[in-house]
């Protein structure tokens, strides 16, 4: 069973920018786009640096660090040297609130 962890308000996000939180010991990023938040782990795949260090360039995030680059949608790499997902969160919006799904 899934249960929803709030993150934050909706009104806290930048638009088109990257928000790093800690959430109970994880860090994580919030990006919102068009009215859409998107939420993703904050730590590269490749070497484990912070993705929050990065740029948004559309719908992909670019680790500052080696290049790589992850779409925030699905976490599929989109250039090496990255070759593994990171990490997506499900995102549910409720009273302009945001929550993550937790399984």
């Amino acid at each position: 069973m899934s249960d929803l962890l709030k993150i934050c308000n909706l009104n806290e996000i930048p638009e088109n920018a990257l928000l790093k939180k800690e959430i109970e010991g994880h860090s994580i990023i919030l990006i919102r786009k068009n009215k859409v938040v998107h939420v993703v782990e904050d730590q590269c795949s490749h070497m484990n640096y912070p993705l929050s260090d990065g740029e948004l360039d559309n719908d992909e995030i670019e680790c500052s660090y080696h290049g790589a680059k992850f779409n925030i949608k699905s976490g599929e790499p989109t250039c090496l040297p990255a070759t593994e997902n990171i990490k997506v969160y499900e995102v549910v919006i409720k009273d302009e609130e945001v929550f993550i799904l937790t399984k």
